[in-house]
């Protein structure tokens, strides 16, 4: 049952970062064998994890074309959806390059400052493939690689049997198909944490990355967390979320089937709805126990609904929006008429991985075919940081520019506020100490003066 709740009456637990602590230790001695042993190691991993241990660890490209084509001839609505999704995501992803520019600016006489945006060189993109293998997310982690101009992408996705050989590198067909559909330059058969760990320090066989993308489970996270530093990674996530704000002409069968479609992801995922209306609350609750019945004992959404999920009944939307921010959920819908009370209320809230807005604006939206990305800060993460995106893999640099020609063939102006910027520097250097830095500043400044 989905329990309802005042807003005065949550827990402060309720906003505290969600834990998962268990022992994880074994992912140090993944990462130290991968280091030290490079393929070797991951076969002897992929021989006590995995369904299979293939001989080898690149799926040939032909292959891949081969299960795209595939993919187009046996289920031709899912491939035409796929290449939506890959087209929405790259027009997206290419508009928030554009947001990144380069530029130069003379801040004082003499001073030329600048930014460039530069992408990495390769990046790494590891896509899960347990109880449901997301395809999607090759789409997600790859097409703000490519807006970004990265040179090579790289993917690595667990290993499955190609026609009952588990000797042939191979992987879940329909990953394999949609890698191809995106471009991806090569891939490789190697799950879990040694799969962060070969990408992260490169193998025989696999590339060192610049940058390590992708969702996946605890033991996946674990490792991105801990060679972070090595190379960049775009976030470490948790278990999914979803807050949905509400008022009375909201959908309840809407409402409840956005929770549930976030519920069915992992029994620790978390579901909350917000609204002023007793009566919208009631009729949710109702017909979530509805479609639970319909479900399996096993479904991981009765304990993720039954657990970790609440209705919270508030005073008004800006008690909701105070709750909201508090939260920082991953996705935040706003299930509310169009108006100045919605426009009021998408103002004050903050804190979200994404912001779903009006009542059709559903969550599953951003998940597959939006142009947004589906890889999104959890665990209140959404305070400080946000989603997926191109600028994971571009690096934002800068520059200083100064003229070279003699004083005496300009305007003596046009150096005036070099000089002052090399006697600050003199200054502050020497106050702390550093002669060094000092006469690196005076031996310029002594040309000019």
């Amino acid at each position: 049952m989905l329990q309802i709740v005042k807003g005065t009456e949550v827990p402060s637990s309720f906003y505290a970062q969600r834990s998962f602590a268990e022992d994880l230790s074994i992912v140090t001695q993944i990462i130290d064998d991968v280091r030290s042993s490079g393929d070797a190691a991951i076969h002897t991993y992929a021989k006590r994890f995995d369904r299979v241990a293939p001989i080898s660890l690149e799926i040939d490209k032909s292959r891949l074309v081969e299960a795209e084509l595939r993919l187009k001839d046996v289920d031709p609505d899912l491939y035409e959806s796929l290449k939506l999704s890959y087209n929405l995501a790259f027009k997206f992803a290419l508009k928030q390059r554009e947001s990144f520019s380069d530029f130069e600016v003379a801040l004082s006489p003499g001073i030329v400052t600048g930014q460039k945006t530069i992408p990495v060189d390769r990046a790494g993109v590891y896509v899960p493939a347990g109880r449901f293998p997301l395809f999607s997310s090759v789409i997600m982690g790859s097409v703000p690689a490519k807006a970004a101009g990265v040179k090579e992408i790289v993917l690595c996705t667990p290993p499955a049997p190609l026609n009952g050989d588990a000797s042939i590198p191979w992987a879940d067909e329909r990953i394999l198909a949609v890698a191809s559909l995106c471009g991806i330059d090569r891939v490789f058969a190697v799950g879990g944490a040694q799969a962060i760990a070969a990408m992260a320090y490169g193998t025989e066989t696999i590339p060192k990355v610049d940058v390590i993308v992708g969702p996946g489970n605890k033991f996946v996270a674990e490792a991105k967390k801990r060679v972070y530093g090595q190379v960049g990674i775009d976030l470490v996530a948790g278990p999914t979320e979803v807050m949905i704000i509400c008022d009375d002409s909201a959908h309840p069968d809407w409402m409840a089937a956005d929770l549930l479609a976030q519920a069915e992801h992992d029994p620790d995922a978390q579901a909350i709805l917000l609204t002023c209306s007793m009566e919208i609350a009631q009729s949710v609750q109702n017909r979530i126990s509805v479609l639970l019945n319909d479900l399996p004992e096993s479904a991981a959404a009765r304990s993720s609904i039954g657990n970790n999920s609440m209705i919270i009944v508030v005073d008004d939307l800006n008690e909701a929006a105070e709750i909201a921010n508090r939260k920082a959920p991953e996705h935040l819908e706003i299930a509310v008429s169009d108006g100045t009370e919605r426009e009021l209320l998408c103002e004050k809230v903050r804190n979200y991985g994404s912001l779903f807005i009006g009542h059709r604006s559903a969550e599953v939206l951003g998940d597959y075919a939006a142009g947004l990305n589906h890889t999104l800060p959890t665990s209140g993460a959404a305070r400080f940081t946000g989603g997926l995106s191109v600028r994971h893999f571009l690096k934002t640099v800068t520059t200083l520019r100064v003229p070279e020609a003699s004083v005496g063939s300009v305007d003596p102006n046009a150096f005036d506020g070099l000089v002052k910027s090399l006697r600050a520097a003199e200054q502050i250097a020497k106050a702390e100490g550093l002669s060094g830095h000092a006469l690196a500043a005076r031996c310029r400044l002594d040309s000019l003066i």
